[in-house]
């Protein structure tokens, strides 16, 4: 099974990568000292230095040879740690369109999802999660093709199941969708039942659906598993 998830995300199909390197010219470029630029980004980023990674991997690009989607993932993601979410919108897409396998990339799928939950419009971050989600389940897995959960370098290479289904069912959730935000919660709580964040959206649901008991019971539930949101929410409720 295939889908064509940039075509369906993004309303047009893929321009080729006609800048990429491949083994016959490998060693042709003569130009590979925006490595040296690329590193230093990521160690700026690694260090805190959101100001100076940007303008480190901007010179990455400028000074690049080939379109590498890892430029602009990276990029994207210091954009969004610096809270410019149309800007790191447009290079996850960029990302997503060099690279050429929707698979491989569905964690900036994710990110875009992100983005536009921190910009209001919950219906698209719910669109965004939905690819991300759909990439993964396709994702084989293998041992040489490992589904790679974290970050790397500054890098999102891919998230579990349990963090993708809360996060959709936080953006239902504030469409109003609660039937579809609780079950995405249960979803989450299939691959982790331990994991403390669905319970708490679990709370704010049932509080949303004006079903107090409900709500406080998995409001304490979130608290008793250390969900410091929750804890400090029945703090301030003083039950």
């Amino acid at each position: 099974m295939t889908m064509n998830a940039f075509l369906k995300a993004f309303g047009r199909e893929r321009k080729p990568n006609t800048k990429k390197r491949n083994f016959t010219d490998l060693f042709k470029s003569k130009n590979f000292d925006y490595v040296a630029y690329f590193q230093n980004a990521t160690a700026q980023y690694l260090n805190g230095n959101n100001q100076g990674a940007l303008a480190s991997i901007n010179t990455t690009i400028e000074k690049s040879d080939i379109n590498d989607w890892q430029h602009f993932a990276f990029r994207a993601n210091v954009y969004e740690d610096l809270q410019n979410y149309r800007q790191a919108i447009k290079d996850y897409e960029q990302g997503i369109e060099f690279n050429a396998d929707d698979i491989q990339v569905y964690a900036l799928y994710h990110q875009i999802g992100f983005c536009y939950l921190s910009l209001g419009d919950n219906l698209k971050a719910s669109e965004f999660y939905t690819y991300a989600i759909d990439l993964k389940k396709l994702h084989p897995n293998s041992t040489y093709n490992e589904d790679l959960e974290g970050m790397d370098g500054g890098i999102m290479r891919g998230l579990p199941f349990k963090r993708m289904y809360n996060n959709r069912a936080n953006a239902f959730k504030n469409q109003n969708k609660l039937n579809e935000a609780v079950e995405d919660c249960k979803q989450s709580l299939t691959f982790d039942q331990n994991y403390s964040n669905p319970y708490l959206l679990l709370s704010q649901i049932y509080s949303s659906a004006g079903q107090e008991q409900e709500a406080i019971k998995y409001l304490k539930i979130s608290a008793q598993l250390g969900n410091q949101n929750a804890i400090s929410m029945i703090r301030r409720l003083g039950i």
